[in-house]
């Protein structure tokens, strides 16, 4: 007797070891109860490729097959009711609604709008695809990488529309946004190009177009040519929708534009007070008279430079457009409006100590005000001291926004309101930490006037590709600090975080090398009985990705939580040590001793965003530690208090050029002279 075919196979990507407690696994075990004989569960330990994705097709015993990522998240009833629709009819594709955050409540409530179409995931997880049909297709775009089979397989089967079902799947992360995608070797071509009229996946490619646009800013090598990428912008005309791309990949839109219009080489990127930014896109050797080269790429067997130039705001094309307004074209006076903003929730940052010396030296500036949601901790005790408070986010911001001759802060947000935008208006980008990181591509893609460095090393690193934005003044908070006048004897360790253990479920966290290196700190005996002999306690200031899983740390009379600020906790100790954290940066330009327990250092920066520009063991501020027992040696035997020459010039060079007394009237001298 023949074997009857099973429905639907799971397949379940877990390139570490499976989770199983994890809200994803346990909701797909739970269809069991009624489904078990309809579907089955592959685990693979490998990421996921167009290979294996072919492999699987041609070896499961199932009519559908799903792909999921064991740290993605489902709704509760996902897969029975992919299992029930699939049950009752025959489809090439069935797909839950689509989110990159976290599953509204209402997914009913979703809107099927524009926005929604261009933000949504659009790679192969969460998607129930017909085997056989995907199979074909495989055998058709074998050169196409996973991240595009989707697109792919809806482009060849000229699958125009798809109604969801009212189910959520989130990848729980946008980090796709800030790092782009990069297909792997040999990858040719991104999807086929067949022509759609459909808006829907018209809007689909322009985001993966995007996306792979700023992998490419990373690697600065593919195998995909420029003819297919130029045959890709004008066959989806995908240019007629980069008004929803803009704000987050202004860098990204105006590549596009010159892929569908490569005679136009340069391309207004900000608008400055006295003369303007462009890219400039040469496919030649080098882009001519360019400022600054911010990119070499090759393409298959072409290149490419991008750079950066500065040119006269009189070739600024929207002056000569009724429908666009120069907000350059109202000089600052002390009747403009300036809006000061730190994090939504928290002040106590660059921006707050800015505005408390602007507001007290400059109160002729009637029209500064602070940014803060009136649910923070901070709103209170910034109201007492006087700050001029407005709701973030609300009406009212957005018209003090438009209103306003210069916004100061220490985040970037992609602020717009009625045709103002930060690429069209005065910025000061006082940003939160010390670029450890090489995070020049970001830089590069954002709009600021100013961008404040602290010190010489960043300095020199951020004039790389901002060479007029940059200025070397040192960030406001410092200016505040100070070591505890009555020698306080108080340790603190400030961990950061790791990507990868987001959606970890409690069980998973604990048995990972992160959570067991810092516990195992926070009760390592010799250090408990050194605190207790001399009387010391370690603080520990958690990141803020961490706090929710405070309660799983092993936490004592002389090992605590802080609840400190950053800089209050900063001031009070004796001695700071992190993994990879910048702001014990903070801590050093005070004089206080810091150091590093890099326990994963071997793997850390291949999950991470962005790869470290600075070698911590030559140029660190302080001693780097592999081994927990080399640390633990080192804070009992109270090393860390002996002077080290060697960090002390280290310390001067990496902070040099910054006047201690004068960085708040550095920074505002400069901003009210845009």
């Amino acid at each position: 007797m023949a074997v009857q075919e099973r429905l639907l196979t799971v397949v379940i990507e877990a390139t570490e070891p499976l989770d199983r407690e994890s809200t994803t696994y346990r909701r797909l075990m739970a269809a069991r109860l009624r489904w078990e004989s309809e579907f089955t569960v592959h685990v693979i330990d490998e990421p996921l490729t167009t290979a294996l994705i072919t492999e699987l097709c041609a070896t499961v015993d199932s009519k559908y097959i799903v792909f999921v990522r064991q740290t993605h998240q489902i709704s509760a009833t996902y897969l029975p009711t992919l299992l029930k629709f699939l049950s009752t009819r025959t489809v090439y594709l069935a797909e839950p609604y689509k989110y990159t955050g976290a599953i509204p409540k209402q997914i009913a409530s979703t809107s099927i709008d524009r926005n929604y179409h261009y933000l949504r995931d659009t790679d192969v997880y969460g998607v129930a695809f017909n085997v056989g049909r995907l199979g074909d297709v495989l055998d058709a775009i074998s050169d196409v990488d996973r991240t595009g089979v989707y697109l792919a397989y809806r482009l060849y089967w000229s699958i125009n529309s798809v109604t969801p079902l009212e189910e959520g799947y989130s990848v729980s992360s946008d980090t796709s946004s800030a790092i782009g995608i990069s297909p792997q070797t040999g990858v040719s071509r991104l999807v086929p190009l067949i022509p759609t009229g459909s808006s829907p996946m018209r809007l689909h490619l322009l985001r993966h177009l995007v996306l792979f646009l700023r992998g490419l800013r990373e690697t600065e090598r593919t195998d995909v040519t420029l003819d297919h990428l130029r045959g890709l912008a004008s066959t989806f005309d995908l240019t007629k929708n980069l008004d929803l791309a803009e704000h987050m990949h202004a860098f990204e839109c105006a590549w596009i534009r010159w892929l569908e219009s490569p005679d136009t080489k340069e391309h207004l990127f900000k608008q400055l007070s006295n003369q303007d930014a462009y890219l400039v896109f040469d496919d030649a050797s080098d882009a001519e008279h360019a400022d600054v080269v911010l990119h070499r790429v090759e393409l298959g067997d072409e290149n490419l430079t991008i750079a950066k130039s500065y040119l006269p705001r009189k070739l600024r094309p929207e002056l000569d457009s009724p429908d666009h307004y120069d907000f350059y074209r109202r000089p600052i006076t002390t009747d403009s409006v300036i809006l000061f903003f730190d994090r939504p929730m928290q002040a106590d940052d660059n921006a707050e100590h800015l505005y408390a010396h602007f507001t007290a030296e400059h109160p002729e500036y009637t029209g500064a005000y602070f940014a803060l949601n009136p649910k923070s901790p901070d709103w209170e005790r910034l109201s007492a001291r006087g700050f001029k408070l407005v709701p973030i986010f609300t009406p009212e911001f957005y018209e003090l926004f438009l209103r306003s001759d210069l916004v100061v802060s220490s985040q970037i947000f992609n602020l717009r309101h009625q045709g103002k935008t930060l690429a069209n208006s005065r910025f000061v980008y006082l940003q939160h930490g010390v670029q450890l990181n090489d995070m020049s591509n970001w830089v590069a893609s954002k709009f600021f006037d100013v961008f404040v460095a602290t010190g010489k090393v960043e300095a020199d690193y951020l004039k790389t590709v901002a060479p007029v934005e940059t200025l070397n003044s040192g960030l406001p908070r410092l200016q505040t600090l100070s070591r505890d006048s009555e020698g306080s004897r108080d340790l603190l360790f400030m961990p950061t975080w790791r990507f990868n253990l987001h959606q970890a479920s409690p069980e998973h966290f604990r048995s990972s090398q992160y959570f067991q290196a810092v516990n195992a700190v926070l009760t390592d005996r010799a250090l408990l009985n050194y605190l207790e002999r001399t009387d010391r306690t370690l603080h520990v200031k958690l990141h803020p990705n961490i706090e929710k899983r405070a309660a799983q740390f092993s936490f004592s009379r002389r090992v605590v939580r802080s609840e400190l600020s950053y800089r209050e906790a900063i001031s009070a100790a004796e001695f700071v040590f992190t993994d990879y954290s910048s702001a014990v940066l903070d801590a050093a330009f005070v004089g206080t001793p810091i150091a590093y327990y890099q326990w994963d250092a071997a793997d850390f920066f291949h999950e991470q965003p962005y790869e470290s520009r600075l070698d911590y063991r030559s140029e660190g501020l302080g001693p780097v530690f592999t081994g927990h027992a080399e640390l633990i040696e080192h804070i009992t035997t109270e090393r860390y208090a002996e002077p080290d020459p060697e960090f002390a010039r280290r310390s001067e060079r990496f902070f040099e050029g910054v006047d201690t007394e004068r960085i708040n009237d550095t920074i505002i001298e400069r901003m009210l002279s845009l």
